[in-house]
């Protein structure tokens, strides 16, 4: 790949960018599921415990990736990607020098995109419960909750919270 690049035949280097890119945006974009409506196949058969609430606030959140380090596939395409770039310039201990650059750069560039291709909008509700305790849940977009409404507040055996409508009628 690198000798191609040297060639000097420009559709070779845009290709090769091009299929690094789109690996990146591949694997980078692989974000968590946070919707209400998922269960992990490890929660089926899981009994679960479940609250009558009302919901008293929500508001719109993001969910990004705690740490930079977790962003491995970006880092590590990024950091390909920036050394293949870095190796086209110099010679000698300055070509290595530029190659080095480049690929720390690039893996730096690639954690941060991926880091930000993960990053999701929730919604954060506080919800009451029957009991007066109140709970704070964070869950993907795909139902709003308005406050005043009556929800069901399940919560499984590894913690795992989500809120649904309560249709019950009661």
């Amino acid at each position: 790949m690198i000798q191609s690049l040297r060639n000097g035949s420009p559709f070779s280097f845009k290709a090769q960018t091009l299929i690094v890119a789109s690996i990146a945006l591949f694997l980078s974009g692989c974000a968590r599921n946070i919707s209400p409506n998922t269960y992990s196949d490890l929660a089926v058969g899981e009994s679960s415990r479940t609250f009558k609430g009302t919901i008293v606030s929500v508001r719109t959140v993001q969910v990004a990736p705690e740490r930079l380090e977790n962003n491995i596939a970006g880092t590590a395409i990024g950091g390909v990607a920036g050394g293949v770039l870095g190796n086209q310039f110099g010679g000698g201990t300055g070509n290595l020098a530029a190659t080095a650059g480049g690929a720390i750069l690039g893996a730096l560039a690639g954690a941060y995109a991926e880091k930000e291709l993960k990053t999701q909008d929730a919604f954060e509700y506080i919800v009451q419960l029957q009991n007066g305790e109140m709970r704070t849940v964070v869950q993907g977009m795909d139902a709003r909750f308005n406050p005043g409404q009556r929800i069901f507040l399940i919560v499984g055996e590894r913690g795992r919270s989500r809120i649904i409508a309560d249709a019950s009628g009661y």
